[in-house]
């Protein structure tokens, strides 16, 4: 386990401060996991007392691909004021039974006298106590646990498996209504440059390894540049224009208004909505005139007036 005192981000540890811990995976920050966020946020104000949150460096179902890489997941924790974040490897937990958990890692190395969680919250060998499960060991030791109910849109409980599920059928607009823009962040890679000797130049990024990655095709895009943002396109596919057979997903982004070089940069594009698939294109001017289009759309949908 590394604990991060999250105002610094150094590593510290837990010794005479008593803590309130919100417990969950955070994977998508959604609005579930900001209401156990919030909630620890102000219990632990009210005791007087230090706010934690406890999560794991990884999906816990091995294989499964995360929204947010663990730098993405502390960046967002961060914004609901919490003081530490402690990330445990997966794999150092999951043979302890439930009350060894909760007394050895939750009471003992974090300290807690609280914890909050959501109505899912599942811990223990395989899975095995539950919520209510936590509650008796924590009040067995005079602790408390505050339990969050479920949160629903449209009928469907909002979750990080339907976040998953919608991101890889683009249906990216959907998330914003219980989580911020699913993102890329990642280094710009120079490419080949015909997109700016075509007038429409490009940044080329790499989907992080281990993240869900999004349905192919083109979207409405922003990016973060320093301070500023700035409307974009989106293609994540294959280039089959100008690449032909090509194995290698990328993610090409075309920012509206800026020219500048940035590669080698770490940049953040933010997605917002699925506008076409991805397609192939008889000539160059098609693809440009296409291009063009794109541009107009998101435009449009972000207010900009030409």
């Amino acid at each position: 386990m590394v604990i991060y005192e999250l105002k610094t981000m150094q590593k510290c540890e837990i010794k005479e401060e008593n803590t309130v811990v919100a417990l969950g995976t955070f994977d998508g920050c959604h609005v579930g996991h900001a209401a156990v966020l919030r909630e620890t946020f102000y219990k632990a104000k009210g005791l007087g007392i230090k706010s934690l949150a406890y999560t794991f460096d990884t999906p816990c179902v091995k294989g499964q691909e995360c929204i947010l890489t663990l730098d993405e997941k502390i960046r967002a924790i961060k914004r609901f004021g919490i003081d530490y974040i402690a990330v445990e490897d997966f794999d150092g937990v999951k043979g302890m039974g439930g009350e060894e958990f909760v007394s050895n890692v939750l009471m003992g190395t974090l300290n807690a006298r609280a914890a909050v969680c959501g109505f899912n919250y599942r811990f223990g060998r395989g899975a095995s106590c539950d919520c209510q499960s936590l509650k008796e060991f924590f009040e067995k030791s005079g602790g408390s646990v505050q339990i969050c109910g479920q949160i629903t849109h449209n009928g469907t409980v909002v979750s990080s498996t339907l976040i998953r599920s919608n991101i890889r059928n683009g249906k990216v607009e959907e998330l914003l209504d219980y989580m911020a823009p699913y993102s890329v962040y990642a280094v710009v890679e120079k490419g080949k440059g015909l997109g700016k000797s075509l007038g429409i130049a490009t940044i080329n990024q790499k989907i992080p390894c281990g993240k869900v990655v999004p349905k192919t095709g083109v979207y409405i895009t922003e990016c973060e540049i320093g301070e500023d943002v700035y409307p974009c396109v989106t293609n994540v596919g294959y280039r089959p224009t100008t690449d032909g057979e090509n194995d290698k997903l990328n993610v090409e982004t075309h920012i509206i208004g800026y020219n500048g070089d940035l590669y080698y940069s770490c940049l953040r594009v933010n997605f917002y909505k699925y506008i076409r698939e991805e397609k192939s294109f008889s000539t160059l001017e098609e693809l440009i005139a296409q291009i063009e289009a794109d541009k107009k759309v998101s435009l449009e949908y972000f207010g900009y007036r030409q």
